[in-house]
C-alpha cells in the first residue's frame, strides 16, 4: 500500500490530493512502524490543503520524534491560508486540543513555516505559557516566520532572568533566523555574559550569524576571559569568520588591532563570510596554546568523548598507503583499527589533567571505557591506553564481547555498524538500550565535544538511515551546543558523515580507507 502512496505523490493532480489524503488516513495507523509512518507523512508533501493539514494532526503528536519532525517539516511547506486559519482557530484556540503541549508546539512551528502574517500574534500569545515545550515551539515558529516585529518579544525572553536556559538558547536561535541584527543585538550581547555555558555558546554563534560588529570586543574578551574552553574556542572561530582576520588566539593581538580599527571597520559581505565558514569546516581551527588534537582536528575542549568504530571492517588494511605517507606520520601496521588506536593513544597521552574524557567503542553494540567521563590523571590515562590497546575488530570474538555487554546470545553478529546507538550513547541519551525520545533532552551532561570515527554507513540499529540519524542528533543537540567532529576512514562515501559534522559545528576529515 505504501508503494501506492508513492505513486500517487508522483502523479499528483488537484483531484488526486483528496485521494492521497484519504489513502494516508487509511494507511497511517499505530500498527505501522515509525519508519512506515514517517514515509507516509512525507508523501503528503505535495498535498497542500486544509484536508492534508487536518490529516497530519495525528502525526503532530506521534510517539516517535522523527515522525513528528517529518509532519512539521511537511506542513511548513503548505501555503493554504484556510489550513493556517484552522490551525489557529481549530487547534490553538480549541479548549481541548489547545491544552496538549506536544500538539501545540508542533502547530506553532508549523504556523511559522507557513508564513501567514495573521499567525504572528497567536504565536506571541504562546510565549507566556507554562509548558516549556509550548514556548520552545512558539520560538521555533517565530524563527521560521522571520518577521522582525517579533524581535522585541524574543529579546525579552533572552533577558528574562526567570527563563530556563533551554528557552534562552531557543530564543537566541530564533533571533538568528529572523535576521534582524540591530533589533537582536541587545539580546545577543546579553547572552554573551550569561552564566550558562549553553547560552554563551548560542550567543557566540548568533554573533557570527548576524555579523554583529558590537560583538567583536566581547568575543575578544572571551578568548581568555571565559571560564569554559569550548566557549573560548567558538569565540575564536566566530572572530575569524566575521572579521576575516587570521590572528592567533591571542587576545592582546586582537584587542590592539580592534582598538585601531573599530571605528572604521565594516563587516565583510556575506559571500566572503560564507566562504570562510566553508574553509573553517574543512580545515578546522589552528590554536597557539591549550591544544588537543585527534587525527589532525584540534580543540581546546576539556570535556571530550572519543567514539571509535570497531566493526569487522576495521580489520581491513588501509586502502591508500601513499596518502598516509603524505601526512608525515608512520604507523606500525596498516590495519584501519591499528592506525586509529595509535592516533587515539597519542591524543590521550597528551591530555592535561584538567580535561575530562571518555571512550566509546562500537560495532553492533557499544562498550564504554568508563560509565562517566573522568579526569585525565596519570592513572586514568594509563588505564585508557591499556583499554584502547586491547580493542579488536568485532566479529571474531563475538562471544566474549557479548558476555562483557551482559548478553547471553552469543550467536549474533557483533561486527556490524550501529551508528545510531554509538552517537546516542556519546550524547548520554541511550545507555544499556534505554533511549530518551523526549522533545527536550537534558543539558546537565558536561560533554561539549565528540570525536566520532567511522569507516562506513550504518548496517544495524534502531535506524540505518543516515538522514534519520542526523535528525536524531539534531534533536538531542538542539540546545546543547556539542561540537561533533567526524573522522571518516572508509574507502567510499562519507557525504552523509560530512553533513553530520556540518550540522553540529564540527570538522569533517576523510583520511581514506
Amino acid at each position: 500500500m505504501l508503494g501506492h502512496l508513492l505513486l500517487l505523490s508522483v502523479l499528483l493532480l488537484p483531484d488526486d490530493a483528496t485521494e492521497l489524503v484519504a489513502e494516508f488516513r487509511r494507511y497511517y495507523t499505530k500498527d505501522k512502524s515509525p519508519a512506515q509512518r514517517r514515509e507516509a507523512v512525507l508523501n503528503l508533501a505535495e498535498a497542500d490543503s486544509l484536508a492534508a493539514t487536518q490529516a497530519l494532526l495525528a502525526a503532530f503528536e506521534d510517539e516517535d520524534f522523527l515522525v513528528r519532525r517529518a509532519a512539521v517539516d511537511v506542513a511548513c511547506g503548505f501555503k493554504a491560508e484556510d489550513a493556517a486559519h484552522w490551525l489557529v482557530d481549530g487547534v490553538l484556540l480549541d479548549k481541548k486540543l489547545g491544552k496538549d503541549p506536544v500538539l501545540v508546539a508542533a502547530v506553532a512551528e508549523t504556523l511559522g513555516g507557513m508564513h501567514h502574517a495573521f499567525a504572528l500574534q497567536p504565536l506571541l500569545d504562546l510565549l507566556p505559557r507554562r509548558e516549556l515545550e509550548v514556548r520552545l515551539g512558539a520560538l521555533a515558529g517565530l524563527g521560521r516566520m522571520g518577521d522582525p516585529a517579533a524581535v522585541p518579544a524574543v529579546v525579552a525572553r533572552v533577558t528574562d532572568p526567570e527563563c530556563d536556559e533551554v528557552e534562552v538558547v531557543a530564543a537566541l536561535g530564533a533571533l538568528g533566523r529572523i535576521g534582524d541584527g540591530p533589533g537582536a543585538q541587545p539580546g545577543v550581547l546579553f547572552g554573551l555574559a550569561h552564566p550558562s555555558r549553553h547560552v554563551r555558546l548560542a550567543a557566540v554563534a548568533e554573533v557570527g550569524r548576524l555579523r554583529l560588529k558590537a560583538g567583536v570586543r566581547p568575543l575578544i574578551g572571551m578568548l581568555d576571559g571565559d571560564p569554559d574552553a569550548r566557549v573560548q574556542e567558538d569565540a575564536y572561530d566566530v572572530l575569524k569568520l566575521i572579521t576575516l582576520r587570521a590572528f592567533e588566539d591571542d587576545p592582546a593581538q586582537w584587542l590592539a588591532w580592534w582598538d585601531r580599527n573599530e571605528e572604521r571597520f565594516e563587516m565583510p559581505d556575506l559571500e566572503k563570510v560564507n566562504a570562510a565558514r566553508k574553509l573553517l569546516a574543512e580545515q578546522g581551527t589552528r590554536y597557539s596554546k591549550g591544544v588537543k588534537s585527534f587525527n589532525g582536528i584540534q580543540t581546546k575542549s576539556e570535556n571530550i568523548v572519543f567514539v571509535i568504530d570497531v566493526s569487522q571492517s576495521m580489520s581491513e588494511p588501509f586502502g591508500d598507503p601513499e596518502r598516509l605517507k603524505a601526512t608525515g606520520r608512520t604507523y606500525s601496521s596498516l590495519q584501519r583499527l591499528a592506525i586509529v588506536k595509535e592516533e587515539l593513544i597519542n591524543t590521550i597521552e597528551a591530555l592535561t589533567e584538567t580535561t575530562s574524557f571518555n571512550i566509546v567503542a562500537y560495532a553492533t553494540g557499544v562498550e564504554l571505557w568508563k560509565r562517566n567521563a573522568v579526569r585525565a590523571t596519570v592513572l586514568n590515562r594509563s588505564n585508557a591506553r591499556s583499554w584502547v590497546e586491547a580493542l579488536k575488530p568485532r566479529g571474531s570474538d563475538a562471544e566474549s564481547f557479548r558476555a562483557r555487554m551482559g548478553h547471553n546470545d552469543t550467536t549474533a553478529d557483533e561486527g556490524k555498524t550501529n551508528t545510531h546507538l554509538a552517537l546516542m550513547t556519546a550524547f548520554g541519551e541511550e545507555i544499556d538500550g534505554r533511549g530518551n525520545n523526549a522533545f527536550v533532552t537534558k543539558l546537565t551532561d558536561p560533554v561539549d565535544t565528540i570525536f566520532f570515527l567511522s569507516d562506513g554507513e550504518p548496517t544495524v540499529g534502531k535506524t540505518v538511515d543516515m538522514l534519520e540519524i542526523r535528525e536524531e542528533v539534531r534533536r538531542v543537540n538542539a540546545f546543547r551546543g556539542v561540537q561533533l567532529h567526524v573522522i571518516f576512514v572508509g574507502a567510499y562515501g562519507g557525504d552523509e558523515f560530512r553533513k553530520l559534522a556540518e550540522d553540529n559545528n564540527g570538522v569533517f576529515v576523510s583520511i581514506g580507507g
